[in-house]
């Protein structure tokens, strides 16, 4: 259980709680449709950057080769969203089906994290 649901569950001492009162299965119990729990899972990603850089000449004659360019580049290096105020536990990104041997057609999120990576490169051209 996510740390942030204990003691944040309905009881006559903790009347404010985000969740409802534990209750029982019971199929004799009506079940009312509310959107209480339906959250905003909208995001905004960092997806791809590229950053770049071409020396002059000035500088690749120096070294005695035809060009250099060095660069960066990063994958999913932020994610954003106004569901993290409730909670950290789900990745809001990762909500598609991964891996269909596993997935089921369930997307609660809860699939592998997406990775972030960063990588540097240096091509040299004689």
């Amino acid at each position: 259980m996510p740390e942030w649901h204990l003691n944040n569950y309905w009881t006559e001492d903790n009347p404010d709680a985000y969740f409802p009162r534990y209750t029982g299965y019971n199929e004799s119990l009506k079940v009312t449709p509310q959107t209480r729990f339906l959250q905003n899972i909208g995001y905004l990603r960092m997806k791809n950057i590229q950053i770049g850089y071409n020396f002059p000449k000035s500088v690749t004659s120096k070294l005695k080769i035809q060009n250099l360019r060095a660069g960066l580049s990063g994958e999913n290096l932020l994610t954003w969203s106004p569901f993290y105020k409730n909670t950290r536990d789900l990745d809001v990104g990762n909500v598609g089906k991964s891996d269909p041997n596993v997935d089921k057609g369930t997307r609660d999120g809860f699939n592998y994290p997406i990775m972030k990576s960063v990588s540097f490169n240096l091509s040299i051209g004689f």
